[in-house]
């Protein structure tokens, strides 16, 4: 905060500087003959053209030629095009973990044309690509069998349902022994309507250490009739 301050006070000295010389030798009248070397500039309020220049002074509103030289010079900058992988990497974060590459994702179902590489596919948000199980009215299981232990802070998934009106329900349950017992740490309803939220995206934040084994578990619609889906499945150490 000081070196702002400091900086505009300085930059407002030079401006007070500026304004200055311009009155000292733009605005003063030249002393050509003896008539009119008596008589001082004056504006149009009457008041001379100094008294007038600091009356209306504002270091607020900078005219174009009182700019610094490097904010007007723009044949100065620098500039390079972003890479693209530069860009899509600052999507994700440093801890996420690549789930494809540290473990097995077991399922229960999955149709052809929405299998389970949907969920881990990057892609995200309304009208993505999604994993869509194969068998209506069913409660499906996905497993993610880790190879070797891993610690989770995080999971952050997305699920979207715009052509029926269903309460679609999912369970979390880890386990930390080879996938012999589990223990559930949380679940979550979303209720859709094609006239109404039509995409939910939920973040949920644990402090696991230990986990060999994670399982969602998808009840495609408590009150009646549809298929489970989901579009994105995230996990952060």
């Amino acid at each position: 905060m000081e070196k702002t301050r400091e900086r505009a006070r300085r930059r407002h000295v030079r401006e007070k500087a500026t304004i200055d010389h311009l009155v000292q030798d733009v605005y003063e009248p030249e002393a050509s003959d003896e008539k009119h070397a008596h008589r001082s500039s004056t504006t149009s309020t009457g008041l001379p053209v100094e008294d007038q220049v600091c009356k209306e002074w504002d270091p607020r509103k900078r005219a174009p030629h009182l700019l610094p030289y490097a904010m007007t010079d723009l044949s100065r900058l620098r500039k390079r095009p972003l890479e693209t992988d530069a860009v899509a990497s600052a999507g994700g974060a440093d801890d996420e973990i690549d789930i494809a590459g540290c473990a097995t994702i077991a399922h229960s179902s999955e149709d052809p044309a929405h299998p389970i590489e949907h969920l881990l596919d990057g892609r995200s948000g309304p009208g993505a690509t999604r994993w869509i199980c194969a068998r209506p009215d069913t409660t499906e299981h996905i497993v993610v069998e880790f190879d070797r232990p891993q610690a989770i802070s995080q999971l952050v998934y997305e699920v979207e349902e715009a052509e029926r009106e269903r309460t679609q329900e999912v369970r979390m349950e880890v386990s930390e022994d080879g996938g012999h017992t589990y223990r559930q740490i949380w679940f979550q309803e979303f209720t859709f309507s094609p006239r109404g939220a039509t995409y939910q995206r939920e973040e949920q934040r644990f402090n696991l250490r230990q986990v060999t084994h994670l399982r969602l578990t998808i009840v495609p619609n408590k009150n009646g009739s549809g298929t489970a889906t989901l579009t994105a499945l995230r996990l952060l150490a």
